[in-house]
């Protein structure tokens, strides 16, 4: 079954007894190849390899974001800076010594002073963060490729209804050839007739051959059915192929084109025309699919 690139991930601890939340979020896009970017905590900054081999292990193509964050869950922790007090307090015994000024302290006015009251990051070891981060990691990963199986489901489907079009369309194509030599014939025995000439029974038969060879288009029809059946067993192949489905597409539109080209009759055009409709819509999904 075909998997989409596109979906998302996300997973959530809360890190005891140091009170951090660590999220793991990962989004995908499609892409030509793998490509894994990250945005990471200061302390998981050597881990970057570990996890885009966790990512290979799991997704085979696509653009992958993976941003992960630390912080506090309760807000920030904030603590006295004593620098900052001492020297406040030596000031005011300074200024007790010149001016007559009252014992107390409010303690509102000590908090207005700039610098008292500073952040104190909360430290959690990098063996314990790492770990935790790892488990995260997968699970964000297990819950995008839950998304991206489902999404592929509904590709596959509309990839499923659009091959039934184009295989139809073909089997009228099919279907319209011996009627158009029939009347190929017809029509070249009518204007001998209309000429007054008696007919050149070698000279209408090489017309005939001549038509035959230049407007045959069975090999291209066999071909067309061919890649029309290698599509419909791809989109069941697992794991999913996106790129052998885009090649097949190419293939399937290649011998479209000659089919029209070869033609030169308004029916076979027109189904010829609608096979093209159908191939574009499939080329926008197939581009999603890894």
């Amino acid at each position: 079954m075909i998997t989409s690139m596109t979906g998302q991930g996300r997973a959530v601890e809360l890190l005891k007894p140091e009170g951090l939340r660590l999220t793991v979020e990962i989004r995908s896009l499609n892409h030509r190849y793998l490509d894994v970017s990250l945005k990471l905590p200061d302390q998981l900054a050597g881990y970057e390899e570990k996890i885009k081999e966790t990512v290979k292990k799991k997704i085979a193509r696509g653009s992958v974001s993976i941003s992960i964050h630390l912080e506090e869950s309760n807000g920030k922790k904030l603590v006295l800076n004593p620098e900052v007090l001492d020297n406040f307090l030596n000031l005011i015994k300074t200024l007790r010594k010149r001016v007559n000024v009252s014992d107390e302290l409010n303690p509102e006015f000590l908090l207005r002073l700039p610098g008292l009251i500073k952040e104190e990051p909360v430290e959690v070891p990098t063996d314990k963060l790492w770990n935790r981060t790892e488990k995260l990691v997968c699970k964000a990963l297990t819950d995008l490729v839950k998304m991206r199986s489902a999404e592929g489901r509904n590709l596959g489907k509309d990839l499923r209804s659009r091959l039934k079009l184009v295989s139809a369309n073909l089997t009228a194509i099919k279907r319209r050839v011996p009627i158009r030599m029939k009347e190929k014939r017809n029509k070249l025995a009518e204007i001998m007739t209309e000429l007054e000439k008696e007919v050149d029974h070698n000279r209408f038969l090489q017309e005939v051959l001549y038509f035959s060879e230049r407007f045959d288009i069975h090999e291209e029809c066999v071909r067309l059915e061919n890649h029309i059946s290698l599509f419909s067993q791809t989109l069941k192949e697992n794991p999913s192929n996106g790129r052998r489905l885009h090649f097949t597409l190419q293939e399937i539109l290649k011998e479209t084109n000659t089919i029209g080209a070869k033609a030169n009759d308004t029916a076979i055009t027109h189904a010829v025309i609608s096979i093209k409709e159908e191939i574009e819509k499939m080329r926008e999904q197939v581009q999603n699919v890894e």
